[in-house]
């Protein structure tokens, strides 16, 4: 990421109080206000389908003002940087996305039926009003932050709308692994509160990791490089260090790439 495109302190500090608040909401439903693992799992759904849906805007506002190379030719992190690319990086963020989505909310609806089926309802009960409540203060909270990013979207590089794509992409992801192994925990074991209450706490630790800012050292540390340099490689000849400067070269290679700008041809 450029240094012009740093976002200030009070920017910074006002986005993590309001990732804060929307984490809090699912989490102050369960241990506080009494909801039902069901519900606390849909007000989860909806906050990643929602969550998405607005980095989706904030691409296509970005590609309006500030057109880059990225978004219409987009070249992802990979091994093999020769490869070409014609991927538009809104559709591919929107399909990767809404298809994980759509895959949780039918693995929830299978694994709440069962639960009711099975006697839990302490899990499988729902409570749509608080639903609502919770979903409307979670779109608001995220309206928020779109707002408060919206000013000052021409000036990010594509780098930091790649970044905010990728942290949302990685929070579907952890959303997806705590469905599948924490709710067949909570079938197996039938511990639905005990469980199910560790699941809101690492599920908001999790959330909570993607508000801290990204370490990217330009050389390994020193005990890492040790480390490897003992471990048998595929490229014997070649040091961890110069493998990792290699890495990082290649990666700001493909950021630049990402960030020429784009001119639309006269047809």
């Amino acid at each position: 990421m450029h240094a012009a495109t740093e976002p200030s302190g009070v920017s910074r500090i006002a986005h993590v109080v309001t990732v804060l608040a929307v984490i809090a909401v699912p989490a102050v439903g369960w241990f506080v206000e009494g909801w039902s693992g069901a519900t606390t799992l849909v007000v989860y759904w909806f906050e990643t389908l929602a969550g998405a849906l607005l980095i989706a805007v904030r691409i296509v506002l970005h590609r309006r003002w500030t057109p880059r190379r990225g978004h219409y030719r987009y070249e992802p992190p990979t091994t093999n940087r020769r490869s070409p690319t014609t991927a538009s990086f809104l559709a591919g963020f929107l399909i990767t996305t809404l298809v994980f989505t759509a895959a949780h909310g039918l693995f929830l609806a299978v694994i709440l039926f069962l639960a009711n089926h099975n006697g839990q309802q302490g899990l499988s009960e729902i409570d749509w009003r608080s639903i609502g409540y919770g979903c409307l203060l979670i779109v608001g909270l995220l309206c928020v932050d779109l707002i408060m990013d919206v000013a000052h979207l021409r000036r990010w590089s594509f780098w930091q709308i790649e970044l905010t794509a990728q942290r949302a992409f990685s929070r579907v992801i952890v959303v997806h692994l705590t469905l599948i192994f924490g709710l067949f925990g909570l079938m197996a074991t039938g511990a639905s509160s005990a469980l199910f209450g560790i699941f809101v706490a690492l599920k908001t630790l999790a959330a909570l990791s993607f508000t801290l800012p990204q370490w990217e050292p330009s050389r390994p540390p020193e005990w890492l490089s040790r480390v490897m340099n003992r471990v048998p490689s595929a490229q014997p000849e070649k040091r961890f260090e110069e493998s990792w400067a290699e890495d990082r070269a290649g990666e700001r290679a493909r950021r630049e790439r990402n960030e020429q700008p784009w001119v639309t041809r006269a047809r």
